[in-house]
């Protein structure tokens, strides 16, 4: 995707959870949600706009929130550590702008 098209951008954390040798592994990784004019692309899916509903997000502790992607598919969830308000206003105006 185009840079200059990216209307907003977000870092969303993927944790993935392994035992070793007796002992919980986390392994955090960090990836950015792109929101462009008629797509949301993350690090492993890519969504026509037209298939995301909706975009919400709630406070789960002082320094996370959780970023809940409404689709055609269910609701997908992405851990997120900054503000997400802006995102969430830049897909919101967006999906105004086109009904």
């Amino acid at each position: 995707m185009d840079r200059e098209n990216l209307l907003s951008s977000i870092t969303y954390i993927d944790t993935e959870r392994s035992i070793e040798a007796g002992e919980i592994k986390l392994i955090h990784t960090k990836y950015d949600l792109h929101l462009y004019e008629d797509t949301l692309v993350a690090f492993t899916t890519h969504y026509h706009l037209e298939n995301v509903w909706d975009i919400s997000y709630k406070s789960f502790s002082e320094d996370a929130n959780l970023l809940y992607l409404h689709t055609h598919r269910g609701v997908v969830t992405y851990k997120v550590y900054e503000d997400p308000g802006r995102f969430v206003t830049t897909f919101k105006k967006l999906k105004n702008a086109h009904y």
